[in-house]
């Protein structure tokens, strides 16, 4: 591809973003993926390129749009990325003009772009490229941490391995990945997780098509060992998707007892079998949900009072992966985040239902917002007799040992983690028990 073809293809890409997000369509990454698939002629150099781009007019959308804005330019996809270009250097009028490029820009609009590109004294939103609504939010949450917490949000995630210890010991992992070129180390918290800094397809690795390793974050490592899943307990995974934290449920389970999987989406749950078969999980049931209330309603009544674990890994803002998924800063309104939040506080209480007595209920997101998770964990037990918190930190003794983080949560006994205190993943567990 020529220079100006790629960049036409990176505006043409934050565009299809832009649109999928007024319209409640896929994810940048799926329309990334989609883009490529269709146009197999672009080589890996082009990709790369093109990706980088789009992914820089994401993480930095808020300041380049205040920039442009300052001008009195309208933040098309167009100006966008040819803003970041400006930032970075300069750009070449070669890229203009021909087939498959772009029409080059007039002198006047070139000459504000680059006064764009000098702008200074952002606000603090925009600086830290967040929504006004969401930055009032992530201020109350983070405190004078609020800085360090963004830069770290704001940068790239490492890539974190999940060993399947029922399988091989992450002793054995660390040496073959070394064997074949790969710098990892121990994750700092979980006893189950390998990081890997630099950007690898790890998928075409022996390790993990044997099912040897599974992709997880540590934060989510953690949250499935805080649950304190025994062998030979009945599990209920509410909220499956495509079964990370059921296949590591499995794994502390030794294949003994049962997890029942979960979920509206059958094409979750048939890669979630896949996995299963790949990691040799024999204790797993499958079930898709109907979304309608009523028949879900009917389809969990024979489930009621049946489970020692319900594990409820809800729908949410996704606002703790902004480093993987920086559209995910843009994709919601305040209405969506009351939605949201509506949704998960009716799971909470329908898992609820499915504990059995002295039955526990393990509610996270990977979300940093109070309104998802202090919020909803509050209202669970204010509306539910019987129940109790769990002090995570007692929960972390038992499961993991050591000193248990302090967390970044309002009541101390959930655990809040963030990128910049933790090294991970913003994420939130509470453990409820019944009785």
């Amino acid at each position: 591809m020529t220079p100006g073809a790629r960049l036409a293809a990176a505006t043409e890409i934050l565009g299809a973003i832009e649109a999928a997000w007024r319209s409640g369509g896929a994810a940048a990454d799926s329309i990334v993926e989609g883009y490529f698939r269709k146009r197999r002629y672009a080589g890996s150099h082009d990709r790369r390129w093109i990706i980088a781009e789009v992914y820089a007019a994401l993480r930095e959308r808020g300041l380049r749009l205040w920039r442009l804005a300052a001008e009195g330019l309208e933040a098309t996809a167009e100006r966008q990325v040819l803003l970041g270009l400006l930032c970075a250097g300069d750009i070449d009028p070669a890229w203009f003009g021909g087939p498959h490029s772009l029409p080059s820009p007039s002198g006047e609009e070139l000459a504000a772009l680059r006064r764009a590109a000098q702008r200074e004294g952002a606000p603090p939103a925009a600086r830290h490229n967040v929504p006004d609504w969401l930055f009032d939010r992530l201020a109350t949450r983070f405190g004078a941490a609020l800085e360090r917490e963004m830069a770290a949000l704001a940068a790239r995630a490492p890539l974190d391995l999940r060993v399947n210890t029922a399988r091989i010991g992450r002793r054995r992992v660390l040496e073959q990945l070394a064997d074949s070129g790969l710098k990892a180390q121990p994750t700092p918290w979980s006893p189950l997780g390998i990081r890997i800094e630099e950007s690898r397809n790890i998928k075409g690795h022996a390790l993990f098509q044997k099912g040897l390793v599974e992709l997880q974050d540590e934060s989510s490592q953690l949250a499935t060992l805080l649950c304190g899943v025994r062998p030979g307990e009945q599990v209920a995974d509410l909220c499956a998707g495509a079964g990370g934290k059921t296949l590591a449920l499995s794994a502390l389970m030794q294949g003994r007892g049962q997890i029942f999987a979960f979920d509206t989406d059958r094409r979750r749950l048939s890669a979630l079998r896949t996995r299963a078969r790949r990691a040799d999980v024999r204790n797993l049931q499958a079930h898709p949900l109907a979304a309608d209330a009523d028949l879900r309603m009917a389809q969990l009544e024979a489930h009621r009072g049946h489970f020692d674990l319900v594990v409820v890994d809800a729908p949410c803002s996704g606002s703790g992966t902004w480093r993987r998924n920086p559209d995910l800063r843009w994709r919601f309104a305040p209405d969506d985040l009351a939605r949201i939040a509506a949704r998960q506080r009716a799971l909470v209480a329908e898992a609820m239902t499915l504990a059995r007595p002295q039955g526990r209920v393990a509610y996270m997101t990977c979300s940093l917002l109070t309104e998802e998770n202090e919020a909803v964990v509050e209202e669970a037990l204010a509306n539910h007799a019987g129940w109790r918190l769990v002090d995570f930190r007692e929960a972390w003794a038992e499961t993991i040992g050591g000193e248990a983080p302090e967390s970044a949560a309002g009541p101390p006994a959930t655990l809040q983690l963030t990128p910049a205190r933790h090294g991970c993943d913003g994420f939130f567990f509470a453990l409820m028990a019944r009785g």
